[in-house]
């Protein structure tokens, strides 16, 4: 069966939907992907707690724009009730992203008031192994959804989102301010040295990811809790047509950028990265 596309081109709006929206997914595989080739190819990225969780939410994004070329191209609706969807595989990809944040926040936080057991204790391998669990645990969440009935799934939904996802946003919040604090305060009274400035910089990048993550995510948040527990609430055609879900795929476009802005050692594999290709294509 052939999925028509989300537009029908009457207008002039529509042309310019459907070229945000192209150019919003090819940006999102570029920018993501290229965070991920860094990262997997820099022995020295590899092997820091802070680059793996950085490299768990860019693959994330990157297949959430290589997804966003299907859903926000034709008519696809991946919310309940589902239409031409990907039986939520796409959309999880976002709540990988939340929950790896989260974890990145806690990271970071432990790393910097308890220095001696995150030394001690978070290792590479059990930052990886979280990782892990996390994408395990979603996409199970995922296979649960879509084997029991449509009624019993959307309550299920709204529900999760406003239970657990609402105590997460305002962890978020207050781990946000304490960290905050710490890069102001904690760590201004600390001798000026190498260690210090990175742990600084760590906590003002993931502080920035996190309050993006806020900002674009929070609109579709609410309205999902509206629309599954109330009869208020915004509903759409298609996903692409949904201001809110597009605000949402915004993030996985905003997130590796900041990465890529707020630490100088991911800029320079990357630039090692395209210096490298650019050598390739001379030698051919």
């Amino acid at each position: 069966m052939t999925v028509p596309l989300a537009f029908s081109f009457d207008n002039t709006a529509d042309y310019f939907i459907f070229a945000f929206h192209f150019l919003l997914a090819t940006s999102t595989v570029t920018v993501a992907g290229s965070v991920v080739f860094a990262i997997l190819r820099t022995k020295s990225l590899r092997n820091e707690n802070r680059y793996i969780f950085m490299l768990s939410t860019s693959i994330s994004d990157t297949l959430s724009g290589m997804g966003w070329y299907y859903i926000g191209l034709f008519d696809v609706k991946d919310t309940y009730p589902q239409k031409n969807g990907t039986y939520f595989v796409i959309p999880t990809l976002l709540g990988v992203n939340f929950i790896t944040i989260l974890t990145a926040q806690i990271d970071r936080y432990v790393a910097v008031s308890r220095p001696f057991f995150y030394a001690r204790r978070i290792t590479r391998r059990v930052v990886i192994g979280l990782c892990t669990l996390i994408w395990m645990y979603t996409y199970l969440t995922v296979l649960l959804m879509n084997l029991v009935p449509l009624q019993v799934a959307i309550i299920y939904n709204a529900i999760n989102t406003f239970g657990v996802q609402v105590v997460a946003v305002i962890l978020m919040l207050l781990l946000n301010i304490k960290l905050y604090v710490i890069a102001r305060y904690q760590l201004s009274r600390e001798p000026p040295s190498q260690g210090t400035d990175s742990k600084r910089s760590s906590l003002r990048l993931i502080i920035a990811v996190t309050m993006c993550f806020l900002i674009f995510w929070t609109p579709e948040f609410i309205n999902i809790i509206l629309c599954g527990l109330t009869s208020y609430g915004y509903k759409f055609k298609n996903d692409a047509l949904d201001p809110f879900a597009a605000m949402v795929r915004i993030n996985p476009l905003c997130t590796p950028t900041l990465y890529i802005i707020g630490s100088l050692a991911l800029r320079e594999a990357i630039a090692k990265m395209l210096r490298w290709n650019d050598c390739c294509r001379t030698r051919r």
